[in-house]
């Protein structure tokens, strides 16, 4: 039985000619489209069965397809087929389904053919080299902090609460508050327990 797909782009050449050669392919049928992620949720909430796959190109009108892509999260294989190298989707591909990542300018044979691996094993995770490299940098930048962001990080590893910050440095709680969110920002955690995590990692305490 042919495996169902759906592609969600705002050009229709794009959709027209992916579609073309999805279909020119045995176990592949696409049975539906759409231009962007509005008309998308909406065709599918009409469906019986989603499709077991759902291309997305990421820049559309009206719901764009990271937005999109939230509403998806883990309910069926996602294939972002873009011109764009979104680094905070790319680093979120398993978290968030994402069974694939390919660059436009791919070959329709590569990305026909990382359609069928996605399918065929649920393990295989497409991504155009471009991408992978690009977030291979971000995770690998230098971050760099000053020497009182570093001495903070240095208490909350030691356990200080704000309360015992405030006191060491003679600021309010609310100020220590304001350095640590600055802190989190640079590092791009959202908690105590994640910035020390990436500081030791980035060897900054």
């Amino acid at each position: 039985m042919a495996k169902s797909i759906m592609i969600v782009d705002d050009h229709p050449i794009v959709r027209e000619g992916l579609k073309m050669v999805i279909e020119n392919t045995d176990d592949l049928e696409v049975t539906a489209t759409a231009s962007n992620g509005k008309d998308a949720l909406e065709q599918l909430d009409k469906m019986e069965k989603l499709p077991d796959l759902v291309v997305v190109d990421l820049l559309m009108p009206t719901m764009d397809g990271g937005s999109l892509i939230d509403q998806l999260s883990n309910k069926t294989n996602i294939f972002i087929l873009s011109t764009e190298i979104n680094v905070k989707i790319a680093q979120e591909v398993i978290k968030k389904g994402i069974r694939g990542y390919l660059l436009k300018d791919e070959s329709p044979l590569k990305i026909v053919e990382s359609i069928q691996k996605i399918l065929d094993d649920p393990n295989y995770i497409a991504m155009s080299p471009e991408i992978l490299t690009t977030v291979m940098e971000k995770e690998n930048q230098e971050i760099e902090l000053t020497d009182q962001q570093v001495s903070l990080l240095k208490m909350i590893a030691a356990g200080d609460t704000n309360a015992d910050i405030a006191r060491k440095l003679f600021v309010t709680t609310r100020t220590v508050k304001n350095y640590l969110t600055v802190i989190y920002e640079t590092l791009g955690v959202h908690n105590r327990a994640q910035a020390i995590a990436v500081a030791a990692k980035k060897n900054l305490i």
